[in-house]
């Protein structure tokens, strides 16, 4: 049997590379999942999952959507949230429209989703983990909204594991460095190659590396974890 078997796993952001990394990881250890995506692609067609569209510009309607969803799952024990996006500018010359944008897509859903699966979360116990970023914690040029963005949703994080602790509920993040996802892909040669130098390991981590400690935190292996961020960034924040 899976370390995951039984469980019923809600992943967000499921067409990206770490979410679609974790679906499959936690499939194999004999979860169910039900997965929310914003653009269908065509590797969502070949996994075993329950799909439903969550647009999450539309901020009204993500907790309905979700709830929804849920329902008609049949319940809920771990959310890992892997909804993200990035937008490289400059502070001084940084769009305040492009700005809310991010904070909104990788701060406010996540709020909205936690909101909406505590209900269910609470009937049995179970775990959130919220995919941050090691960004969230040092830094980085040109990406103040999106360090901004992660670097909240840590904080937020910590009060909900303080929050939910009574209703048995976990909260989690992992906080990836570079991964080799489409996030990374458009990096240009030079870039790769300074960046690759400043990782002790000398290279960008896998989805599914990520996807291995997001499923142990899920685990009941992981019971008496919470509040906690947990970095992995080959070395990257040393």
């Amino acid at each position: 049997m899976g370390t995951l078997e039984g469980k019923k796993v809600l992943v967000t952001g499921i067409s990206g590379g770490i979410g679609l990394a974790c679906a499959k990881l936690f499939i194999d250890e004999g979860a169910e999942i039900l997965g929310s995506y914003r653009t269908m692609k065509p590797e969502l067609e070949q996994l075993s999952a329950k799909l439903f569209q969550l647009d999450t510009s539309d901020r009204n309607s993500i907790a309905r959507t979700v709830k929804t969803a849920i329902r008609e799952f049949g319940g809920i024990d771990a959310l890992v949230n892997c909804i993200g996006i990035t937008a490289p500018e400059p502070l001084f010359a940084a769009d305040p429209a492009k700005w809310e944008n991010v904070v909104e897509t990788n701060l406010f859903s996540a709020m909205r989703i936690t909101q909406s699966l505590v209900v269910p979360l609470a009937r049995k116990g179970g775990s959130i983990i919220n995919i941050s970023s090691v960004f969230g914690i040092k830094g980085g040029i040109g990406q103040s909204s999106y360090c901004a963005s992660k670097g909240a949703l840590d904080a937020m994080t910590r009060s909900a594991a303080i929050e939910l602790a009574a209703k048995n509920i976990r909260v989690n993040t992992v906080a990836p460095g570079f991964i080799d996802t489409d996030m990374t892909s458009g990096f240009d040669e030079k870039f790769r190659e300074e960046t690759l130098a400043k990782i002790p390991m000398k290279r960008f981590g896998k989805p599914e590396e990520v996807a291995e400690l997001a499923a142990f935190l899920i685990s009941d292996r992981a019971k008496y974890i919470t509040g906690q961020s947990f970095v992995i960034d080959g070395g990257l924040s040393i």
